[in-house]
């Protein structure tokens, strides 16, 4: 069985025999194969690639494209185009603890909004340094600073949204999956509980049931 998703999965550069079940199970597909898989998915999206290069331009410090922006397009050449619009979101995720960070993160968004002026992307940007996260989990102190943005991907609010991608310099992809890669092929909406209330996470669950009304993500 895994040969033969190796196989169909590096001959099919049109993306048309991916098997969703097969990828997202741990025993049948390695972590290999769905990066193998998701970039490949990403490479496809001429409109992504152009925005990630504009991004890298700007060399933000730690970053990278982060949660729908990646999971999203992996969905579509799942499952098919979203059948509402909402899906051209461009999630940026950053960490600059400096002490001019706030001056330099409206710099940077201008600069964004002018490169990307051509796309469809409505841009979204985060420094994680700027940040603190709400514990649920008892025992554990509140508002706990985040240290880098690989971190703040494992406390992102939808544990299904925790991965990021960055464009190196040379052009190959970094993957950045803290939990790994099989939730978002297995397309399961899943909270991360300690730091997620459940009414946030039913509104982002809705508006990808939404998005994909045939799918279940429970």
């Amino acid at each position: 069985m895994r040969k033969t998703m190796r196989q169909s999965a590096l001959a099919n550069a049109n993306l048309e025999y991916l098997d969703q079940a097969m990828l997202a199970d741990p025993q049948t597909a390695s972590e290999d194969d769905r990066k193998r898989i998701l970039e490949l998915v990403l490479r496809s999206n001429s409109h992504l690639i152009a925005a990630m290069k504009g991004v890298r331009s700007l060399r933000l410090p730690d970053c990278c494209i982060s949660g729908p922006s990646i999971a999203w397009p992996l969905w579509a050449a799942l499952k098919g185009t979203p059948a509402l619009p909402g899906s051209n979101q461009l999630y940026i995720s950053y960490y600059d603890p400096s002490k001019h960070a706030l001056e330099k993160e409206v710099t940077y968004l201008r600069h964004i909004r002018q490169i990307l002026s051509t796309g469809p992307y409505q841009v979204q940007l985060s420094n994680q340094a700027s940040h603190v996260t709400q514990h649920e989990t008892v025992g554990l102190k509140n508002e706990v600073p985040i240290t880098c943005t690989p971190e703040a991907l494992l406390r992102d609010p939808v544990q299904t949204y925790a991965l990021g991608v960055r464009l190196e310099a040379n052009n190959t992809f970094s993957v950045l999956a803290p939990f790994g890669l099989s939730g978002v092929f297995s397309m399961k909406m899943e909270r991360n509980l300690a730091f997620c209330d459940e009414e946030d996470f039913l509104i982002k669950l809705r508006r990808v049931e939404t998005m994909w009304p045939r799918v279940s993500f429970r």
